[in-house]
């Protein structure tokens, strides 16, 4: 970490005591609103907001946000990363070794696109889907087993039933919506029909498992949580709402053919395709995330009869004079300090003191190398009988 404060050339060293390492815990609020083939992030309009950044996305990179595309339909003023084919065999993780090698010649530009956009994805896995199909929730298996010390409903294989021959509905959350993990207890999905509440359901006891909490089948299980990794997995087809509300909802992967009216349940939670309608239908997603925000704290101090010069040349009364020659170089020594101190008496000139203005601390490495600069929203007027810690505090 840093270890000097330069001043006008001299250095300062942090002391123990004037280095602080603090993380920060924060829960950020994350919602999802699906409506008619599109989600919707924390209730905003990204298309207004930005322009190349899908509703209920977020931009990994902060990437061409407000770039539009130029006139020209061949010419845009989008950034883009590249890489020009050489000896070092650098390319991009998405083009394979043998298409490196026989696609391109040396020189040839290789060239990917930003923005990078990430969201929640949905899979639905009826009981008739081949196995083969099912590859996520294959890869969640060992850890849906590991959480059974939390709640039985974890486990992929008991009496509360066999995953693999379930209907499931399962919800992938990317870790950039939450940070480490999801906070128990925050989870909270909601289904409405026309407006109205069908269904709610949360994690009350804050140990993964799913209760429905409104509606007709109010107190039963059905799904869990994986707080770490970012997964819903929704288990409950039981109809929801009475009269049971009906609707043709997008079967997505449950064997394809014409899609015909299918009652409401969770099984349906969250349909994103508008290809077969739904638009009675509409979902929620709340969660809180747990994210650390690791922070340095600074105590830089501007002690008594130190930091008395400056460089502004507007510092001394004229150009320093100088001589040189052949073989000698010599600045005056003894050239006056302009006289900066007002008085309140009206033709009066107050006595010389020495003033200088803080306005920027400069931070530097062990190695004497500028790695952070502070800037300070005002000047600080600097005597020599004054004295002056500044705090500096930077969130990594």
């Amino acid at each position: 970490m840093s270890s000097h404060v330069p001043i006008y050339g001299n250095f300062f060293k942090f002391e123990k005591d004037d280095v602080y390492h603090n993380r920060i815990k924060t829960y950020p609020k994350v919602e999802f609103l699906i409506f008619s083939g599109s989600a919707y992030l924390n209730n905003g309009n990204q298309k207004f907001e930005n322009f190349h950044t899908p509703n209920g996305h977020i931009n990994l990179y902060d990437l061409n946000v407000y770039r539009n595309l130029h006139s020209s339909s061949t010419d845009t003023q989008l950034i883009y990363p590249f890489i020009t084919k050489n000896g070092s065999f650098n390319s991009f993780g998405t083009i394979t070794t043998d298409s490196h090698n026989l696609d391109f010649a040396l020189g040839d530009t290789l060239s990917s696109n930003y923005s990078l956009t990430s969201s929640i994805t949905i899979d639905r896995y009826d009981t008739t889907l081949s196995a083969g199909k099912k590859s996520v929730l294959y890869a969640l298996r060992n850890t849906l087993d590991y959480y059974t010390y939390l709640s039985p409903h974890y486990a992929y294989s008991s009496s509360w039933g066999e995953k693999e021959n379930q209907k499931l509905n399962i919800v992938s959350i990317p870790s950039i919506f939450y940070g480490s993990s999801i906070q128990k207890g925050s989870v909270r999905l909601k289904y409405h029909v026309t407006g109205t509440l069908l269904a709610e359901a949360a994690d009350s006891y804050k140990d993964g498992t799913l209760y429905q909490t409104s509606g007709s089948t109010t107190g039963s299980v059905v799904g869990v949580v994986l707080y770490n990794e970012g997964f819903i997995i929704l288990t409950s087809s039981t109809n929801l709402g009475s009269p049971v509300h009906t609707e043709i909802y997008d079967p997505l992967q449950d064997g394809g053919g014409a899609p015909s009216a299918t009652n409401a349940s969770w099984h349906y939670y969250g349909v994103t395709n508008s290809a077969h309608g739904a638009p009675s239908s509409s979902f929620n997603l709340e969660f809180n995330g747990i994210n650390y925000i690791e922070t340095v704290t600074m105590f830089a101090h501007a002690k008594e009869n130190q930091l008395n010069f400056s460089n502004n040349p507007t510092f001394l009364t004229g150009a320093i004079a100088k001589h040189s020659g052949s073989d000698v170089y010599h600045e005056d020594a003894e050239y006056k300090i302009k006289n900066i101190v007002s008085s309140s008496y009206k033709g009066h000139r107050d006595d010389f003191k020495p003033v200088t203005y803080i306005s920027k601390i400069g931070i530097y490495d062990k190695d004497k190398n500028l790695i952070a600069v502070a800037g300070l929203a005002n000047p600080v007027r600097k005597l020599e009988d004054r004295s002056y810690t500044f705090k500096l505090k930077l969130d990594i």
